[in-house]
């Protein structure tokens, strides 16, 4: 059995969120790539012609033998597209490469419904897999590009593009966003800013869990009155922008901050009881700048701490019963290797 293993990185902190969208004819986003990631396993031996698809970390199972007449009902209908989307065709004796059995198992850093962008990081991953597999040769455009299709395309959902290509190209990058295309311009972090970040950055899970493209439906009924925010959410990944090549975390703190209120403004659901108790309790134990991840809604917040005070809020965090998480930088992208068995 041969074996190809892939992953991808969700994002975090992302300055100018829902300019990445169809809503907005221009706009401009500052992200994270994390150290947290997505993990796809893919499996393939000799055997009756059946793909088999696992999440490890929520034990829904699914098989199935022709992906022509797959079934999307909110099982693990992300790797299915991703399946079909590949090519890889199923007739009634097996695969056409001569019968094989196909496994593809995934699992996460992060919990499900966290604002990080983990369904880009589970496409980008598994298309990673299976490209390998089929011996295709993807820049990470176009891995970010064909992940992003599958959500809006193959399960008419509603999302940006900014989560795919910060899992793809992982790192810090600065995107120049018109719908559905983006240039990706790294940011070339001096060690100090990065250890700066990495030191004062806290990433949060508020135990309250999000659905994206639910939250983008919402805000996408009232676009017509939020130019205004759309414009200040663009400005401020600028102004993230500026700051950390000036070195200058103060002015990354503000970007956040205004980023913050120009989202929340967006829609009174973006933020919650959680959120807004936790944004209370970091600012008094020593938080500088605030926002939540991805959409809104729940899931996570990053919170920029000053310097010396990443306990205290993150104790704060702790104190509400909320989950910490590592908010190391990401430097790689996906990675794909394979595995003999």
């Amino acid at each position: 059995m041969a074996e190809w293993r892939a992953r991808a990185p969700v994002r975090f902190c992302d300055l100018g969120g829902w300019t990445d969208t169809r809503i907005v004819p221009r706009g401009n986003v500052l992200n994270f790539a994390a150290r947290l990631y997505t993990y796809v396993t893919l499996g393939v031996r000799e055997g009756a012609g059946r793909v088999t698809l696992e999440s490890l970390d929520t034990d829904e199972r699914c098989s199935y033998h022709d992906t022509r007449r797959v079934e999307y009902n909110g099982v693990l209908d992300l790797l299915k597209a991703t399946v079909a989307r590949s090519g890889i065709e199923i007739d009634r004796v097996g695969l056409y490469s001569g019968g094989r059995e196909v496994t593809v198992q995934v699992r996460s850093d992060v919990p499900p419904a966290s604002g990080l962008g983990s369904s880009a990081a589970l496409g980008v991953a598994a298309i990673g897999a299976l490209s390998a597999y089929q011996n295709r040769h993807l820049l990470p455009h176009e891995v970010a590009r064909e992940s992003q299709l599958l959500e809006v395309q193959d399960l008419k959902l509603e999302c940006g593009v900014q989560d795919q290509f910060a899992s793809a190209y992982g790192g810090a990058n600065f995107m120049e966003v018109e719908y559905p295309s983006a240039r990706i311009f790294p940011l070339p972090l001096s060690p100090a800013v990065r250890c700066e970040l990495e030191d004062r950055f806290v990433l949060i899970y508020t135990g309250k869990s999000h659905f994206s493209s639910g939250m983008h439906q919402k805000v996408i009924a009232e676009a017509d009155r939020h130019q205004r925010n759309f414009d200040q959410l663009a400005q401020a990944a600028v102004a993230g922008k500026e700051a950390l090549l000036a070195g200058d975390l103060e002015a990354f703190a503000a970007a956040m901050n205004a980023n913050w209120e120009a989202q929340k403004a967006l829609h009174p659901d973006i933020t919650t009881p959680e959120i807004e108790a936790l944004h209370r309790a970091a600012l008094k134990a020593g938080g500088q700048g605030f926002k939540a991840n991805g959409a809104g809604g729940g899931g996570t917040v990053t919170i920029l701490a000053r310097r010396n005070r990443h306990t205290p809020v993150r104790r704060a965090a702790e104190d509400l019963g909320m989950l910490v998480l590592p908010a190391l930088i990401d430097t790689t992208g996906l990675q794909v290797w394979e595995v003999e068995r």
